[in-house]
């Protein structure tokens, strides 16, 4: 990376690694060079260290850009904090040569349940801030829209400050998925944005209900993403030239995703995908984890940990009730002997990491976006 690439990252970023060649950028350049050439960017949620080289040598094949993010709420069941959640994601590209093709790093789902957690997250945003963030997602959908609107707008002013990427949201991920109750409306999302706006807050992204769920369907339940409802919803925000970010994409068909760029979608979260790959769980062909009648999970032994460690893990999760989707929650305890895996193991990941990010920069028409997202800056 030039030094004139350099100064190009953001403030927070070059203050953070003045001297590291890693192209580490403000998420909102992603996001406009998404809207520019209709693709969508990838955002990828990571929980353990696993999959992270197969996306990063992906990305560097495909010149597609990549948002690499972690929830408030997955720094509650992984080893990363903010700062050693960027150092590791700067790391690896780092170690994997990565000097040209532009990154950034995503805070998601930063939650507020009721106005008291306003404050915590706040605090939290502050050290991911400092950590060199640079995208941001405030998550006050629990709540009822005015509350919401309110914390949102608080919680939103330092990253407006700060020019990065901001992401809303309006309607609970997966709140009663399945049926119109609770989905997002097209009225309500204008209302939000237009009130936003009125107090200084532009998002470039708001995050909505549209019948996804986060991690795997089980049993009967199906992917159920209403895409009509989601172009009703963009259309209705367009006077304020705000896109969608798509939740909850794993066990959703490439040809589906591949349609997302006609409906207003310019981000995608892809998160229990790749913690299937690193656990080596056998999945259908929409990436979504093959389970018993009982929810229990199907370990593949060519691929992803070892044999022996699924089988401590999944003791572990049957003794402390962490079975089912859950099984998240082994992330954090098992670390240590993930991060110690034989080379085979992390290698044959890696691999099929790569594979499928390279799918996914397909379906999402991101390959080749790398220079786009520079001259944004």
């Amino acid at each position: 990376m030039s030094k004139q690439k350099m100064e190009l990252r953001p403030g927070n970023v070059k203050q953070r690694f003045p001297n590291i060649l890693v192209p580490l950028v403000n998420g909102k350049a992603l996001i406009a060079a998404a809207k520019k050439h209709n693709a969508m960017i990838m955002a990828t949620n990571i929980r353990c260290r696993l999959p992270v080289a197969g996306i990063v040598l992906a990305s560097m094949a495909a010149k597609a850009p990549v948002m690499y993010e972690i929830a408030k709420s997955e720094m509650s069941y992984t080893e990363f904090s903010p700062q050693s959640f960027v150092d590791f994601i700067v790391a690896e590209n780092e170690r994997l040569g990565n000097t040209d093709v532009p990154f950034a790093i995503h805070a998601d789902h930063l939650t507020v349940k009721k106005m008291e957690d306003v404050e915590g997250v706040r605090s939290l945003m502050a050290q991911q801030l400092e950590a060199g963030f640079t995208s941001f997602a405030i998550d006050a959908s629990h709540m009822e829209n005015e509350k919401n609107l309110a914390a949102t707008v608080d919680l939103a002013r330092p990253i407006i400050q700060a020019g990065l990427n901001l992401e809303v949201e309006l309607g609970e991920i997966g709140a009663k998925s399945g049926n119109a109750e609770g989905f997002t409306q097209p009225e309500e999302a204008k209302w939000f944005v237009g009130e936003l706006d009125k107090q200084g807050i532009r998002p470039n992204l708001l995050a909505i209900n549209n019948g996804s769920i986060h991690g795997t369907y089980f049993g009967t339940a199906h992917e159920g993403i209403q895409l009509d409802l989601t172009r009703r919803i963009w259309d209705a925000i367009q006077p304020w030239g705000v896109d969608i970010a798509q939740h909850g994409i794993t066990g959703t068909s490439l040809e589906k995703i591949s349609s997302f760029i006609e409906y207003g979608i310019r981000k995608g979260n892809v998160g229990t995908f790749w913690q299937n790959i690193a656990f080596g769980l056998a999945m259908n062909q929409n990436g979504n984890a093959v389970t018993t009648e009982k929810r229990e999970y199907i370990k593949r032994p060519y691929r992803g940990i070892s044999d022996a460690l699924w089988q401590e893990m999944w003791a572990w999760a049957v003794e402390t009730g962490n079975t089912g989707g859950e099984i998240k929650k082994a992330n954090k305890p098992f670390a240590a002997q993930f991060n110690a895996l034989p080379m085979a193991y992390k290698e044959r990941t890696t691999a099929q990491t790569y594979e499928e990010a390279i799918r996914l920069f397909e379906a999402t028409h991101s390959i080749g976006l790398a220079e786009s997202v520079w001259e944004m800056l």
